[in-house]
């Protein structure tokens, strides 16, 4: 499918399908791949290599297609709105496995008799980490269309998302999450918004509480666990999931250092932690944290390509964000945030190589660089 829509753009070829505008990420990828076919010479596992290149190979696909396209603003705007629908349809989903106890066939819980939501993920961790990933959509989609229908649901549908994450006790999101909402709330919202949001929040929670009030207790004793165990799961007998990933970081910089900071070869990562590492991070093999992973599989150069390559996007977003006014501002701001909480949601689930997804949402943070609110298809250099 990736290849079918990739002939599809090429039959149309009225803008090019590499320019100034994507030659940066296009480039790290194609360097991602033919480091990782050169590390079929050391590698432990080959098969893993070459299955790793085939990932790679759809990423750079899917970003060449959708780069192509969101060099027409009219895409790259309503891009926008999918992502703020697509949490809301992820959110009524956490909310029917919540209620009914039943889980989407791809979930790990499905057949299981838990109220844990997991939504179109596979893990509980990995919908935090989405959640949070496009939650800056959520609130500044109804901002940028000034539509105060749309922000009363937001509102009302970010509540649910910190229940949600408390329940699932993503205990990074929830930190990351509330650093974030604290920040808008402080210095994005006028005052007579926040007054206005509390007020309806007060109404919206009173009446909630009035007819679910056993559910809502249920929810605040979770809640009240999860805040407690924050401080006192680093003294806990047990391996938390804290001194896990502190320890997943030791071994990852270990294996990349015994390699020469070369990496340890595509996908061999998890095959050289199954040997006496595997006793010393709780039976985790995966590291938990895609900079490491990078780090531990290709060692320093594409490490460093890639942290690169997101503070130049970072970077050409704060200065857009400072340069533009009105709407255009608000998006710019959007995108720098969310790409800011991609940081935390890195390090959140097990992996986020597994949803290619993520390579569309980079084509859109890139085009968002540099096409033009009125270029269509121009765009700028």
């Amino acid at each position: 499918m990736c290849l079918l829509g990739l002939v599809v753009l090429l039959i149309y070829p009225d803008a090019r399908i590499v320019g100034d505008w994507n030659l940066k990420p296009v480039l790290f990828l194609v360097g991602w791949l033919a480091y990782n076919l050169f590390s079929y010479i050391w590698a432990k596992d080959n098969l893993e290599v070459l299955r790793y290149s085939l990932w790679i190979v759809r990423y750079l696909v899917l970003f060449l297609i959708y780069s192509k396209l969101f060099t027409y603003f009219r895409y790259l705007r309503w891009f926008q709105w999918f992502l703020y629908g697509i949490v809301l349809l992820w959110v009524a989903t956490a909310v029917v496995e919540m209620v009914t106890f039943k889980h989407l066939s791809v979930s790990k819980h499905v057949g299981e008799l838990t109220y844990m939501p997991t939504g179109p993920f596979y893990g509980e961790n990995h919908l935090a980490a989405y959640l949070m990933l496009f939650s800056p959509f959520l609130i500044f989609v109804p901002v940028i269309s000034g539509h105060k229908g749309w922000g009363y649901l937001s509102a009302f549908v970010t509540l649910v998302i910190v229940v949600i994450m408390t329940i699932q006790g993503a205990r990074i999101a929830m930190l990351a999450m509330g650093a974030f909402l604290l920040w808008f709330f402080v210095f994005i919202l006028k005052w007579k918004h926040k007054f206005v949001l509390l007020a309806v929040l007060a109404l919206l929670g009173g009446g909630i509480y009035v007819k679910f009030k056993k559910e809502i207790q249920f929810v605040y004793t979770v809640l009240q666990y999860q805040t407690e165990t924050l401080g006192t799961e680093r003294s806990s007998i047990y391996m938390s999931s804290i001194q896990i990933r502190k320890q997943l970081l030791r071994e990852s910089f270990n294996l990349a250092a015994g390699s020469w900071f070369m990496g340890v070869g595509g996908g061999n990562f998890e095959p050289q932690m199954r040997s006496e590492a595997i006793y010393r991070t709780g039976g985790i093999q995966n590291p938990h944290n895609f900079l490491m992973e990078l780090f531990g599989n290709w060692g320093i150069l594409i490490l460093g390509a890639f942290v690169a390559l997101n503070l130049h996007w970072l970077l050409g977003l704060w200065r857009l964000f400072r340069r533009s006014q009105g709407p255009q501002r608000t998006r710019y701001l959007m995108y720098l945030v969310s790409l800011l909480l991609f940081l935390p949601v890195s390090i959140l689930p097990s992996s986020i190589r597994w949803q290619y997804f993520i390579w569309i949402y980079f084509a859109a943070v890139n085009a968002t660089l540099h096409t033009k609110p009125e270029s269509a298809p121009e765009v700028a250099a």
